[in-house]
């Protein structure tokens, strides 16, 4: 059995995967690989181009949670099964949305601007999480790691999926395009955390967010595609909601044009919601877990599509 790894993710851990796995043939040189039976890459390498030159291969894990790029039919009809990284970002992810909404809430950016300035003085409608409504639209590993830790705060947490199915830390579950209505006008808080399909394509526009209560927040941590950025930039220009915490756009880099590096209701972040010192450890641990799955035919972590042998 003969397993490729992109190494430039793992960096000097690639090292550790090949000593718990002596008894494999495990190579990062792309040159060496084709006739390698599983592969670990990013989404944007698993493109038809590519994969065409494996003929053996039945199975690809991709480091990241997103796949919106990749051809799941195409895997389908070579039998390959995809495994994606669904679990090992939602701890930070889930903390990066606390602390935009508290950054909002708490007036932060605008303090720190003070400081530079030396300007004492308070500023008013300083909000609270407490006893108000949050809706996560997109109830995955992310929506529940983000649920978990705002019921510390006393929140109604409310969810959209697309089937009617009760979640742990959630109030209720909402589905269907009446059921998104609903989410959107009782939020105080909307968190968009679900893969970017042609189902959410734009999901969220002018006419959703003209739903949205005045005082609201949006915060996307999913991708940029999901939220139609003219119609939102517009919003934010005539505040139709109080603010918007961005860790995705489109197109990334953002523009130096865009008029969202200047509204004074935005906090940008660049695609970062992620970072933390531990996801690399969490990665390595479920990399070496599903590739033994995979060698042992065990049942595979994160299976995305139904391909495979």
């Amino acid at each position: 059995m003969k397993i490729y790894i992109d190494s430039s993710v793992l960096k000097n851990r690639y090292n550790k995967i090949k000593d718990n796995f002596k008894d494999i043939i495990i190579t990062d040189k792309v040159e060496d690989s084709y006739d390698a039976d599983g592969i670990m890459v990013y989404p944007k390498d698993v493109i038809k181009e590519n994969i065409d030159k494996y003929p053996n291969l039945s199975w690809i894990q991709v480091f990241t949670a997103g796949y919106n790029t990749i051809d799941l039919e195409y895997l389908k009809s070579r039998n390959i099964v995809l495994c994606n990284g669904k679990d090992i970002y939602s701890i930070p992810i889930a903390e990066d949305v606390i602390a935009k909404i508290l950054a909002f809430n708490r007036n932060i950016p605008k303090y720190l601007e003070a400081m530079k300035t030396k300007t004492w003085g308070w500023l008013n409608s300083e909000y609270e999480l407490t006893n108000s409504t949050v809706g996560i639209v997109g109830v995955g590993s992310i929506g529940k790691e983000i649920a978990k830790r705002l019921k510390a705060f006393n929140v109604n947490i409310i969810g959209y999926r697309r089937q009617d199915k009760n979640e742990e830390f959630f109030d209720k579950i909402y589905f269907g395009n009446d059921g998104l209505n609903e989410l959107l006008k009782l939020s105080d808080y909307v968190i968009l955390a679900l893969p970017l399909t042609d189902e959410s394509y734009h999901m969220i526009n002018l006419n959703k967010i003209r739903i949205m209560k005045k005082s609201a927040l949006l915060i996307n941590i999913a991708r940029g595609e999901v939220v139609k950025q003219d119609d939102l930039i517009y919003a934010l220009e005539n505040h139709y909601i109080r603010g918007a915490a961005l860790d995705v756009v489109y197109p990334e880099p953002l523009p130096q044009d865009s008029a969202l590096w200047t509204l004074d209701n935005v906090y940008l972040s660049p695609h970062n919601s992620f970072s933390s010192p531990y996801t690399m450890d969490r990665l390595m641990e479920f990399l070496i877990n599903n590739l033994d799955n995979y060698i042992n035919h065990k049942n595979l972590l994160n299976i995305v599509n139904l391909g495979g042998k």
